[in-house]
């Protein structure tokens, strides 16, 4: 999905956000829901940091009118984004893992469905 994947330390971010109060102590550890919450909070701040960069012009090294500024500007964002998400974000994290848990707590099993 995005450079979050595979976060070998998924395990010790879950713990840190029980230890902060944004879940519950009895969250289970699950890497592929956290780091898909992870990939959504780093989608937010992309788009977050893209806004705020869209009326500044071309400056700093690569000049008032370089050629593939946008394109360099857009990875430059997209790995803010990443990299803010990795290192705790704003928070929204652990609310979206605590609701893809919760949505799959309370969703019916697949096995058990009548098939049609």
């Amino acid at each position: 999905m995005n450079g979050i994947a595979s976060n070998p330390n998924f395990a010790l971010d879950i713990r840190q956000a029980q230890a902060a109060g944004k879940l519950s102590k009895n969250a289970p550890l699950n890497q592929k829901a956290w780091e898909t919450a992870q990939g959504l909070e780093a989608s937010f701040l992309q788009t977050m940091l893209g806004t705020m960069f869209e009326g500044v012009k071309g400056e700093g090294m690569m000049g008032a009118e370089a050629t593939g500024q946008d394109a360099w500007r857009g990875m430059m964002i997209e790995q803010y984004g990443k990299s803010l998400a990795a290192k705790g974000g704003i928070g929204l994290a652990p609310q979206i893992y605590r609701e893809m848990l919760r949505y799959q707590e309370s969703a019916p099993n697949v096995a058990q469905r009548p098939q049609s």
